[in-house]
């Protein structure tokens, strides 16, 4: 699912994918002119599309967001560049969840397996068509996942297990952290409290908002031939480090229209639910934790550069709260 790839690699903590995908084929190649232009459009289209490093002021506090990559690269050194002497100045960070979130929830996981496996529901192979089972199984198994297991896991963990290349699936899942993680560790060696802007039972919960069977349907957009898909994880990258964010999103929607057996409506409807399930209610979420530091504080909010673009993200809700936005160079 290009959609939730996207979004992945945004919310999710990696190693660097690129040192074993290498630097995967270039996407143009396998655009049509007319993706190119619906790519563009979208682009366009996107408020505040562009821009990693923001600064919100109103009555002498300062509000910085930082839209973060979980993956580790050596790109995120200009980055880190930019951001200690914020670091410096700052009362505190709040991530999406900081370390002791993340340990909790690893631990969770190992005590109650539940969470990413559904043994009450039907084994995957009983919903599928044989078909289709037999593309998510091999697929899997090249990520390490015997069909056992597989079988049995909640259809949007598989999914979002998909859409990644298998050449990417050992750095995903080594937990070593990337741009966020960075923020973190600089944060901690400065005396400064790092908080969580939510629970990490949250995504948990918002992934289990859509409906089981519907969940079982969407596993399909996940399967992508290995090319396309190694061409798409890395110009997703890229559009990161380009701070083109508008540009990650619209490859992930535009691509998703190449699903066989979906209608355009389907996959535009399957768009939006994302988008309000994975980033606009949350940001909705966190913004009363956001204002509330930010009335005795200077702050840096370090999350997913998704969660900054749009008429939702961070940027246009705080500057309909009265904040005057800049954005800041790398």
């Amino acid at each position: 699912m290009r959609l939730i790839a996207f979004v992945f690699l945004t919310l999710f903590h990696a190693f660097p994918a690129l040192a074993a995908c290498g630097t995967g084929p270039d996407l143009d190649r396998f655009l049509t002119p007319a993706e190119k232009d619906a790519i563009a459009a979208i682009e366009a289209e996107t408020a505040n599309g562009s821009g990693t490093l923001w600064r919100a002021e109103k009555y002498g506090r300062s509000i910085y967001l930082a839209g973060t990559m979980h993956l580790p690269d050596p790109r995120h050194a200009g980055t880190m560049e930019a951001l200690r002497p914020i670091l410096r100045d700052i009362d505190a960070v709040y991530l999406e969840t900081e370390a002791s979130g993340e340990a909790e929830m690893n631990k969770e996981i190992a005590s109650d397996p539940t969470l990413i496996f559904a043994p009450e529901k039907p084994t995957l192979p009983e919903l599928l068509d044989e078909a289709t089972w037999t593309q998510l199984r091999d697929g899997m198994a090249e990520r390490g996942f015997p069909s056992a297991l597989t079988a049995k896991m909640r259809p949007w963990y598989v999914s979002m297990m998909m859409s990644v290349p298998a050449c990417a699936i050992d750095s995903i899942t080594s937990g070593v952290g990337g741009l966020d993680k960075m923020v973190e560790r600089a944060a901690l060696a400065l005396d400064k409290p790092v908080r969580s802007l939510e629970v990490w039972q949250t995504l948990f919960e918002t992934f289990d908002k859509i409906p089981y069977d519907e969940q079982v349907a969407l596993m399909s957009m996940a399967i992508t031939p290995d090319d396309i898909s190694e061409a798409s994880f890395t110009a997703t990258l890229d559009a990161y480090f380009e701070e083109n964010h508008a540009r990650a999103w619209a490859l992930s929607e535009v691509l998703s229209l190449r699903v066989p057996g979906l209608s355009p409506e389907q996959v535009k409807a399957e768009s939006e639910r994302l988008q309000t399930l994975l980033l606009d209610n949350r940001n909705l979420n966190w913004l009363p934790v956001i204002l509330d530091a930010a009335e005795q504080q200077d702050i840096l909010v370090a999350v997913g550069a998704a969660h900054l673009i749009g008429e939702n993200g961070l940027v246009s809700l705080l500057e309909n709260h009265g904040f005057a936005l800049t954005r800041l160079p790398l």
